[in-house]
């Protein structure tokens, strides 16, 4: 079941490593995930977060829930941004050690919408490195050989602000660019090359 989360609760993040447009395989595994990376800046009070987590950990585990949290296998989602460096050691671009990041991922297509509330499949207008704000489905899991832990559930996000570009140019091509672009007879071209 889980429990669920929106803004305010789950506060404002600058999305990283989006992948939005189509589901992704998961490496080692059969799965294909949307998912981006919320990066929260250092100090944003995630005290809501950690409540649900909590409630979510007790729903699945009853009164074990705080020592499963405890425990030194437990996997938590809340990450520190510091461990997101480059293979030279170098601190990812739009990341500060200290502060928070949870991966937050469906296997289902999450609702997302621009600024102006309107549903939109446009990488240029949800991307690495604007920020947004989400609804998730935080729930806790067992698994035999993983462990325990908690994960966020993906079920929309909203874009509330741009910010500079992570990962690269984000300079891409989309089908709207060609619209009106003439096109020649494409049996000419078979015809040249035989």
């Amino acid at each position: 079941m889980g429990i669920e989360l929106k803004f305010p609760e789950l506060p404002r993040f600058r999305v990283s490593y989006a992948t939005l447009e189509k589901a992704r395989k998961v490496p080692g595994s059969d799965k294909e995930l949307f998912s981006v990376m919320a990066l929260f800046e250092l100090g944003t009070d995630l005290s809501a977060v950690k409540k649900a987590m909590l409630a979510a950990l007790t729903e699945k585990f009853g009164a074990k829930a705080e020592a499963v949290a405890k425990h030194p296998k437990f996997k938590s989602p809340l990450k520190d941004q510091g461990d997101l460096v480059s293979a030279d050691g170098e601190q990812r671009p739009g990341t500060k050690a200290g502060a928070i990041f949870i991966n937050l991922s469906s296997k289902d297509k999450p609702l997302l919408l621009g600024q102006d509330k309107i549903p939109t499949d446009d990488h240029r207008v949800i991307y690495s490195g604007c920020y947004a704000v989400g609804k998730v489905e935080v729930y806790a899991w067992e698994h035999e050989t993983g462990g325990r832990g908690v994960s966020f559930n993906l079920l929309g996000l909203m874009k509330v602000g741009d910010g500079e570009r992570l990962g690269g140019s984000g300079a891409r091509a989309d089908v709207s660019d060609f619209e009106g672009v003439p096109v020649e007879n494409p049996q000419e071209a078979s015809d040249v090359f035989g």
